[in-house]
């Protein structure tokens, strides 16, 4: 009974946060959630409570949930991390990574592609996280991967500003090839240079930062 508990609380999690992240209304309510995704109320309730913990929500008491978006300066705020941490990490991943390493790097760029092929905004956002995510687990500073998981899946929201933009989608798996081209060549100040670059220009031409 308590791992099927769990289980459904997961599951509402996941449900909640992938409505959110593919761009739901600004807000819904706990008993709207309960119709839309026909379950009970009490693991939308503990889904709703680790969606607020983690600054995808805003349960306000007598008024709903509110999805709210990400000022200029949170979305800048965001990106200033992401350099931090991923260009610290990248500098001990170039030591660590192998050919297996590189294969599946390799392989989450041609989803990638396919993303782009199939006007798939969503999947192309989720392989960018993956694509980033596996080089901090490359190190294995969990307390890196899961502070770039939660950022990286809030500006995910975002994502619906660069629909129907193909060129800049390959534009960004273009800088991903050449930040794996540097890794290979164990050309470290290439490559922790050009993937500062790679955040920069998303935090411009992807979100619109300043």
């Amino acid at each position: 009974m308590i791992e099927k508990k769990k289980l459904l609380k997961d599951i509402a999690y996941e449900k909640i946060k992938e409505k959110i992240l593919r761009g739901g209304s600004e807000n819904t309510s706990e008993n709207l959630l309960v119709e839309e995704l026909n379950m009970s109320r009490t693991p939308i309730r503990e889904g709703l409570q680790k969606l607020q913990h983690e600054g995808f929500i805003k349960i306000l008491p007598n008024q709903g949930i509110m999805i709210p978006n990400l000022s200029i300066k949170e979305t800048n705020d965001i990106f200033d991390y992401r350099i931090a941490i991923e260009t610290a990490s990248l500098k001990q991943a170039v030591h660590l990574l192998n050919n297996d390493d590189f294969s599946n790097l390799a392989d989450l760029i041609e989803k990638q592609k396919f993303a782009v092929e199939e006007n798939d905004t969503f999947s192309f956002i989720k392989y960018d996280i993956e694509f980033h995510l596996y080089l901090l687990k490359v190190v294995g500073n969990e307390l890196f991967i899961q502070g770039i998981e939660n950022v990286s899946e809030r500006l995910h929201r975002l994502s619906h500003r660069i629909r129907n933009n193909p060129q800049k989608l390959l534009m960004f798996i273009q800088e991903h090839i050449q930040i794996m081209d540097y890794l290979k060549s164990k050309q470290i100040e290439l490559a922790v240079k050009e993937l500062e670059n790679h955040l920069n220009e998303g935090k411009i031409k992807m979100y619109g930062g300043m």
